[in-house]
């Protein structure tokens, strides 16, 4: 029998270790990538090709991550199913991630034998959402069955931006620049770019002209 192969990404070493520990015990299961960035994930994935990917959803401030690098992988590994595991797992996040292409969603805080039961599922070709997060993506997205985009909006209301966060992309939805917002709070504009960076993946943005289409969802975040 063919075992399923799959590679994984996580940018902390122990959880890496940990998992690939779990992982082997299984007989029909084949460790074929193990990454700690997004970029060797993609030439990883380039020489050895992986039926599921176990992915983390948020990195760290200079890899792409989350819904950005979701979309990647489906461009680039169309047949790779993808499950993403992740602290981060509020509805929203969750919405999002399956929008763009995530095959499942699974909270680090599950069990292992959750997530075992999540890799087989997801490699059938199913979707995997704990039963308690599946009733709560369905009645998030129920109320507003008849428009993707009211979805969608619904989704980003519930997107946890930090405190500092939401200060950077208000006052850059009001017109200031990076250098403005940097002089107003006091921080650096490294800090300034970063914490809208931040924002602009929870959010499911890729440029500022989307995020000013999507400027009256914000400004109710």
């Amino acid at each position: 029998m063919k075992r399923l192969q799959i590679a994984l990404l996580d940018d902390h070493a122990i959880v890496r270790h940990g998992l690939v520990s779990r992982l082997a015990l299984e007989s029909d299961f084949e460790v074929v990538g193990v990454y700690s960035s997004s970029r060797d994930l993609m030439a990883g994935l380039l020489a050895d090709p992986a039926d599921v990917l176990l992915l983390d959803f948020v990195l760290g401030p200079h890899e792409l991550d989350g819904v950005l690098l979701i979309r990647a992988l489906r461009v680039k590994f169309p047949k790779c199913r993808i499950l993403v595991f992740s602290t981060h797992h509020d509805v929203a996040t969750v919405i999002l991630a399956l929008r763009v292409g995530a095959r499942g969603f699974l909270g680090k805080g599950e069990g292992m034998g959750q997530l075992i039961d999540a890799v087989r599922l997801v490699a059938s070709g199913a979707v995997y959402l704990s039963p308690d997060m599946a009733y709560r993506v369905a009645e998030a997205t129920a109320v507003n069955s008849d428009s993707k985009e009211k979805i969608r909006g619904d989704a980003l209301r519930f997107v946890s931006l930090s405190a500092r966060e939401q200060e950077v992309i208000r006052c850059f939805l009001a017109g200031m620049t990076i250098t403005d917002i940097a002089g107003k709070f006091s921080r650096s504009i490294k800090t300034i770019s970063t914490q809208k960076a931040s924002a602009f993946r929870k959010l499911g943005v890729t440029s500022n002209n989307e995020l000013f289409r999507l400027k009256h969802i914000i400004e109710g975040v």
